[in-house]
């Protein structure tokens, strides 16, 4: 019986590698053998580098270069978005400073993966195959691990939700799957940096997740082992949250 995980003879194009958990899912599926395309604000060479990948600059929020990137990749067997966006802002009293904040976040979080499925999927859908793997949040399902979770972090992951279930709907008839991951607390350089007051002690694990933790299942859903799983958003956080 055939290793329906392997990915050895799959391209793959994934998104926001520059970061803790879009790097660890192209080291993955790299380790898997995939053929692989890595993208992010600046491209990650230095990455590309050490997996043996091709690496680009892209900037997800801007469709003519999402469709210039996505021209020049060639026939992709999926696509895996890791790009997102979060920064601290007071919604309450932040003013014009917040609502700047709140058009970036949409534009990176939703507007951004709506680019790249409208670069990728309508190729898939008419070869008659191909999986497409969004990031997402479970700030999309209970607000956040903490009180203090950006507001426009958690309806924008929300978002992306909906819109999983959305183009799942659109491509299903044309073998084409598209799914989420909606990752809890993962041990990033950027949950550091947010100085949240988490509490572990609270936790059903006792930790936070690592990146890998969320790579692999990323990877799955990218393989030809998810080809009947659409329109799922896969909770990976460690008990802190289900469907």
């Amino acid at each position: 019986m055939k290793n329906l995980f392997d990915l050895r003879g799959e391209r793959i194009l994934i998104t926001g590698t520059g970061g803790a958990i879009g790097g660890a899912t192209a080291r993955v599926c790299s380790a898997l053998g995939a053929e692989l395309i890595i993208t992010d604000l600046k491209a990650p060479t230095e990455l590309a580098s050490e997996i043996g990948a091709r690496a680009v600059a892209l900037d997800n929020t801007k469709r003519d270069d999402v469709n210039a990137v996505f021209a020049d990749a060639g026939q992709l067997d999926a696509m895996i978005d890791c790009s997102g966006y979060y920064v601290k802002g007071d919604w309450l009293d932040g003013g014009d400073e917040w609502e700047t904040l709140l058009a970036r976040t949409m534009d990176i979080n939703v507007k951004g993966p709506v680019n790249l499925i409208r670069a990728c999927m309508p190729a898939m859908m008419k070869r008659g195959s191909g999986r497409i793997v969004l990031t997402s949040s479970m700030a999309a399902r209970n607000a956040g691990s903490t009180l203090a979770v950006e507001p426009a972090y958690a309806a924008s992951k929300g978002g992306l939700q909906a819109l999983v279930r959305y183009f799942a709907r659109q491509a299903a008839a044309h073998g084409v799957v598209v799914n989420g991951i909606a990752p809890g607390p993962i041990l990033t350089p950027l949950l550091v940096s947010a100085n949240q007051p988490f509490a572990l002690d609270s936790y059903p694990m006792k930790r936070f997740g690592q990146p890998d933790e969320i790579g692999w299942p990323a990877a799955f859903l990218a393989s030809r082992g998810a080809t009947f799983t659409t329109g799922a958003v896969l909770d990976v956080n460690g008990g802190m949250c289900f469907s």
